[in-house]
């Protein structure tokens, strides 16, 4: 009996290890989660600019110059022009209102009567002895987006938000500017001769949406 013991007593326990080793794998198994890809991933990053580029010229040139500001000496009662060249850098065509905003002197406001007269040139215009007079044609954009005739506008503002409307009906639209397209605008104003002398600043733009564009210049 006693030799039956020492037998069972001595026999090796490497038995035990394999079912030891099989428990802990399987609980790593059921303690792992699953996660929701199946790869890894990939980025681009879009650098994005507004699509279109805008540049100005002293006089009647239509070139593209990338300058952004000029400074013009004159007098009330004297025309002076200027022309101001946009560039579509994008590969589609764009559409939007092309703006002016006249800026008062410091301390001075717009009233009224300020802008006797304003020619216009472009391609279809040109040379520029075919400049239009568009004076009827310039409209004060009203914060809520609508149009009042320039020439019948009076008021007290610092700044004046204007647009061309051809068709002179009130009913502001767009223009297209084609992928790639280059175009230009010769402006010549008249200011009235008894205008306040001060720095008076013009402004041209594109924008996407006339009513908050407005908005947002008139609360500069």
């Amino acid at each position: 009996m006693n030799k039956i013991k020492e037998k069972l007593f001595s026999l090796p326990k490497v038995k035990l290890i394999p079912i030891l080793v099989v428990g802990l794998v399987v609980a790593g198994v059921a303690g792992a989660a699953l996660v929701d890809y199946l790869s890894d991933y990939v980025s681009t990053t879009a650098n994005v600019t507004s699509p279109i580029e805008m540049s100005v010229n002293e006089g009647a040139n239509g070139s593209w110059t990338s300058n952004k500001s000029i400074t013009i000496d004159t007098t009330g009662g004297s025309d002076f022009t200027f022309t101001t060249v946009a560039k579509n850098n994008a590969n589609n065509t764009i559409e939007g209102y092309p703006v002016i905003v006249a800026v008062a002197p410091e301390g001075q406001n717009f009233t009224g009567g300020e802008i006797t007269k304003v020619m216009f040139g472009d391609e279809n215009y040109w040379p520029e002895t075919n400049m239009i007079d568009i004076t009827e044609y310039l409209y004060v954009v009203y914060s809520d987006g609508s149009l009042h005739e320039l020439s019948e506008w009076t008021g007290d503002s610092k700044r004046l938000v204007l647009f061309f409307d051809n068709n002179k009906d009130g009913d502001a639209q767009p223009y297209p500017i084609e992928a790639g397209e280059v175009n230009w605008n010769v402006l010549t104003i008249t200011p009235n001769a008894a205008i306040a002398p001060g720095i008076y600043g013009i402004y041209a733009q594109y924008a996407s949406d006339l009513a908050e564009y407005a908005t947002y210049q008139y609360g500069l």
